[in-house]
């Protein structure tokens, strides 16, 4: 089947539809208040994302229990003020004809220890030193039942603001992700060992979700298909068992971050696309959504047509939140790094501006 960047597309689990194919990825942006609270520019700047023409929008990711918080300005969703700021998001989104979801997130280890109350927290403990000056602490069982509920009470506080569903952050060696892995997990008892044990939370967090909300209501999974940055133990067999295992409980799309959607698999001696192979290991069993190089029509149309079903188009949404109309109407898109006079008048606050330029989205000039 041939598809295209502004065919619409169905989940049809939950017989929900998108205008098109186009999704804005979950960004970071460092615009929230420092209890997690949204920021207005934040909310302003996905709205405007929203018009822009998107199908489809994953605000960034947002924390969802305290001890998890990895960024200055990283968004929440624990409280009853947060709770309804997503609320006028949602409506807002929904005017423009766009489907939302929030990605819930726990950092896990890369939890940072004075933006939380102690150490970070992941399946097992770790002693002091090097990346973890204050160690990390072994969740106990309470532990992780509460991190399920977390995740779970997330997803009903979405539910009642209005966004049509939430994303499983399980990817970039964050809390899901550290119980994914097999070199980080190292636990005995039911969420350790077998890759089912390991996928345990996840899922028991995804049958929460569907215990108690309705089937109309959007479930989907982030996942790394290899190894993150440093970070050893993803490998793509085991993810895409995982995939399956995900697939099995009737996720509504799994979202693979490739970092590159057309590079190779790692270690491949033959260049195999890393693509082509997830898109056959998971054999039509979950609608795939891939990040990583979506930067204009063109690689958004090779990655549909390599097996992707939605793309998420990242850094190019920057300083293009009306990506998907440009494209739709061949007008130019301006291209990364963009200069800070561009993303100021798109609405992002110093804060973004001096987080972005860190993650080398600002043009040198600006940088400095």
């Amino acid at each position: 089947m041939n598809k295209a960047l502004n065919d619409s597309f169905h989940f049809e689990r939950a017989g929900l539809w998108l205008k098109n194919r186009a999704v804005l990825a979950p960004l970071t942006h460092n615009m929230s208040g420092a209890g997690g609270d949204p920021g207005q520019a934040e909310l302003d700047w996905l709205v405007r994302c929203a018009r822009g023409g998107f199908g489809l929008l994953i605000a960034a990711a947002t924390q969802v229990q305290p001890g998890g918080r990895c960024w200055a300005g990283q968004p929440a969703l624990m409280t009853d003020a947060q709770q309804q700021a997503f609320t006028t998001l949602a409506t807002r989104v929904t005017q423009a004809g766009t489907l939302a979801v929030v990605q819930l997130h726990h950092g896990g280890v890369r939890a940072l220890p004075e933006l939380n109350e102690g150490a970070p927290v992941g399946p097992c403990e770790l002693a002091p030193g090097g990346r973890y000056p204050l160690g990390v602490k072994g969740l106990s069982e309470e532990g992780i039942l509460a991190v399920v509920e977390a995740f779970v009470h997330a997803a009903e506080r979405a539910y009642a603001a209005g966004l049509h569903g939430v994303e499983l952050h399980a990817a970039h060696n964050f809390l899901l992700c550290n119980f994914l892995n097999p070199l980080h997990n190292q636990r005995t008892d039911r969420w350790g060992g077998t890759l089912p044990n390991r996928a345990r939370i996840l899922i028991e967090i995804i049958r929460g979700i569907r215990a108690r909300l309705p089937r109309t209501f959007l479930v989907g999974v982030r996942l790394s298909p290899e190894s993150y940055a440093h970070i050893q133990g993803i490998e793509l067999p085991h993810q895409l068992a995982v995939a399956h295992l995900l697939a099995d409980e009737e996720i509504d799309y799994l979202h693979f971050s490739m970092g590159d959607s057309f590079k190779a698999v790692d270690g491949d001696p033959d260049g195999g696309s890393l693509l082509g192979a997830v898109q056959a290991g998971l054999a039509g069993r979950v609608p795939l959504m891939v990040a990583g190089s979506i930067r204009d029509a063109a690689s958004a149309q090779l990655a549909l047509a390599g097996g992707a079903d939605l793309v998420a188009v990242g850094t190019a949404a920057l300083g293009n939140p009306d990506w998907m109309t440009k494209v739709s109407r061949g007008l130019p898109l301006l291209q990364a790094p963009f200069t800070a006079t561009r993303l100021e008048e798109v609405g992002f606050t110093a804060s973004a501006l001096g987080y972005l330029a860190g993650m080398g989205v600002l043009a040198p000039h600006d940088a400095a």
